[in-house]
């Protein structure tokens, strides 16, 4: 082999090397800053174009809390004491964390006005719309922590 072959061969195996050390796995990827009021917003009336944005992507969003609700899981196989948390907003926004584990519990006493850092995988998006002609949008994000 001649001093080229053995250059290209050299170039090909370091470029293939530099491919590898490019691509991040699955459990890596970066969570994505979200606006609660600004996905609301834009995908009230079809609430499906937030899930096609978002759905099992890691997101990360800061929300002041006006309301905390715990509700009983229904997780499937989960620790006994699991729950699901949501935070309500000023503006009516829902955010509710799904399949919380029982060490979690002291996020229940969240102050309101607190503000409050959350990130998770996105589930869903749903909107609710009333005869007063209010509206209401939910976020269910699951594997949540906080900060």
């Amino acid at each position: 082999m001649t001093n080229k072959t053995y250059f290209f061969i050299l170039v090909l195996i370091a470029f293939v090397f530099a491919l590898i050390g490019t691509i991040k796995p699955v459990d890596a990827q970066e969570a994505k800053k979200i606006s609660v009021d600004q996905i609301c917003e834009s995908n009230m009336d079809e609430p499906m174009g937030g899930d096609n944005l978002y759905k099992d992507k890691m997101v990360q969003t800061s929300l002041e809390v006006n309301m905390v609700r715990k509700i009983h899981s229904l997780c499937h196989d989960a620790p006994e004491g699991t729950f699901t948390v949501e935070f309500v907003t000023k503006s009516d926004r829902v955010i509710q964390c799904f399949c919380n584990a029982p060490d979690q519990q002291s996020i229940l006493e969240t102050p309101k006005g607190s503000t409050i850092n959350i990130q998770g995988t996105f589930k869903s998006m749903t909107a609710s719309f009333f005869e007063t002609e209010s509206k209401q949008c939910t976020l269910t994000i699951q594997n949540c922590t906080f900060n």
